[in-house]
């Protein structure tokens, strides 16, 4: 350690000569604590030199790394891995083989049907066979004695559905009769009878409209006393 002789400071670097305050020579700090000598007038004088002060210590900062924290490396997690790996087929080929050689443990035990035992079952039929050809015979039998008792019923003849009849009362009292005509129109056809007004008119059917002057009504084809024609609606009562 160096010191500088006025101001009293003290400074660590050995490489500096002079004072950074006051540019003076700078000494050892064992020589500071040592007696100075000064001559005055050819004697010796001795003047012990106290330290006034504390001498003010610059130091360099040391810096410290933080310890770096070792973690757990890959090359021993990848062979951990390939190790477990290795473990699970292991066990797992363990696994299966155990499982073919109990299968092929009970194909060799399993007792294998004799030929003789085969054919005593295709020879005689079971009890549910005997049954079902049973009531198969009974069932032919009972339809042969229906059809030998049924009668030989006679071919129905067809017979086309007939017209709805309905009856009507004549209502003409102004001429006092209904014209019975041989064809459904007042002007071409012939008027063969005259049904009296009141009188009972058997109706078989009315078609489609059609017009008598002004007068919008149906042409109906009728029988009266034996006489088939056509009258017109208007002038009936149903």
């Amino acid at each position: 350690m160096k010191q500088c002789p006025n101001c009293k400071t003290t400074y660590t670097d050995e490489s500096l000569r002079f004072c950074l305050a006051d540019g003076a020579n700078l000494i050892s700090s064992s020589d500071a604590a040592e007696t100075v000598r000064m001559s005055f007038a050819n004697e010796p004088m001795r003047v012990n030199v106290p330290p006034d002060s504390a001498p003010t210590v610059f130091t360099t900062p040391i810096s410290q790394t933080p310890p770096v924290k070792k973690g757990v490396s890959p090359i021993i997690v990848g062979i951990l891995g390939v190790l477990l790996l290795l473990a699970v087929g292991l066990f797992a080929a363990y696994i299966l083989l155990r499982t073919t050689r109990d299968k092929s443990s009970s194909v060799l035990v399993s007792p294998t049907p004799t030929v003789s035992s085969a054919v005593s079952k295709t020879d005689t039929p079971t009890d549910e066979t005997a049954a079902l050809k049973e009531k198969l015979a009974n069932l032919e039998k009972q339809m042969q004695d229906r059809k030998i008792q049924k009668p030989n019923s006679p071919a129905e003849t067809f017979s086309p559905p007939k017209p709805a009849v309905n009856t009507a009362r004549a209502n003409s009292p102004r001429d006092g009769f209904l014209a019975l005509r041989s064809e459904p129109n007042s002007e071409i056809g012939e008027r063969i009878a005259k049904i009296p007004h009141g009188a009972i008119i058997t109706v078989i059917g009315c078609p489609k409209p059609s017009n008598v002057g002004k007068m919008t009504g149906r042409w109906c084809q009728v029988t009266y006393n034996g006489q088939s024609g056509w009258a017109f609606d208007k002038f009936m009562i149903f």
